[in-house]
């Protein structure tokens, strides 16, 4: 069988799975093929003659099953682009979404504003709820002289975490396992900026959400009875360990953008802003931390 030969088959079984039909199956197809291959998807479309040995034909026929039961391909391939770069993404992490880069424009648009207004200074960040580490990382790879760190309560999360900031910034973020409930790390001087994309999905739509088989986890997604569990935990927690006039982004979606920006407010943080994703829906929220003079 040759890479047209067995694209052509995997888009006609894909077709007739009702999770991917409604997607993308001739994406799907093609991007399975390519990782078997070990060529890109560009590649495959210029020799469509390629052909696949016994044993590729069988991963094929596997990982097509797998995308069947509505595994996404990002857990089948094990790798998700994100902000430029390729992630490694098992079921331990949430699948980084592309809005999550609007998060990842602020924050390095806010540190790249320190630099300039105080040169030499150091520049600390904290990335809380870290998962695969893409925030922390792409903030890093863009922003190489701040000082990056990052948090998950997660052990097994953080060691894909640790495995992507090896791959793509020489192993320079450092990462610390700990429960936000329980307070955020403290430095001294404090946090130039905490960024965060917690679990902010109300319980009964994150349930529902992992019905179509993804396999995410759920405690990535699930922010309590209206997603704002850990929100509530973050926001104070966020105020005690950031330095004077420092920034907290949050990402919490059209779910909760406006009500986080609302306990922003009410916990002291002024200047709150709510930026738009892709799509124009509500996705981050901004606060400033108090100037630090009673």
């Amino acid at each position: 069988m040759n890479a047209a030969q067995a694209r052509m088959k995997a888009v006609e079984i894909l077709k007739k799975n009702p999770f991917v039909a409604a997607a993308t199956p001739e994406l799907d197809a093609s991007i399975l093929l390519s990782k078997i291959l070990g060529v890109s998807r560009t590649m495959l479309l210029a020799h469509p003659e390629i052909g696949l040995t016994r044993e590729q034909e069988k991963d094929f026929i596997s990982q097509l099953e797998m995308r069947l039961q509505g595994t996404p391909i990002a857990y089948i391939t094990q790798e998700k682009e994100f902000w430029g770069l390729r992630f490694k993404v098992t079921p331990a992490v949430l699948i980084p979404k592309p809005d999550t880069e609007i998060l990842v424009e602020r924050a390095c648009g806010i540190v790249q504003s320190i630099r300039i207004a105080h040169p030499g200074a150091p520049i600390r960040v904290l990335d809380v709820c870290t998962g695969s580490g893409c925030i922390a990382i792409a903030v890093k790879r863009s922003c190489p002289y701040a000082e990056v760190s990052a948090t998950d309560i997660s052990g097994e999360a953080l060691e894909i975490a640790r495995e992507n900031s090896r791959a793509l910034v020489d192993d320079e973020v450092s990462f610390i396992q700990g429960d936000l409930r329980q307070g955020l790390p403290r430095i001294q001087g404090g946090w130039s900026l905490v960024v965060s994309n917690p679990p902010y999905v109300p319980s009964l739509v994150a349930r529902s959400l992992l019905e179509d088989g993804r396999g995410e986890p759920l405690s990535a997604l699930d922010g309590g009875s209206d997603g704002l569990d850990l929100v509530r935990a973050l926001v104070p927690a966020a105020l005690d360990v950031l330095a004077p006039n420092s920034r907290i982004l949050i990402e919490s979606g059209e779910y909760n953008a406006s009500e986080t920006a609302r306990i922003l407010k009410s916990s002291g943080f002024t200047d709150i802003v709510i930026h738009k994703d892709l799509e124009n829906q509500d996705r981050v929220a901004e606060g400033k931390s108090h100037d630090g003079i009673p």
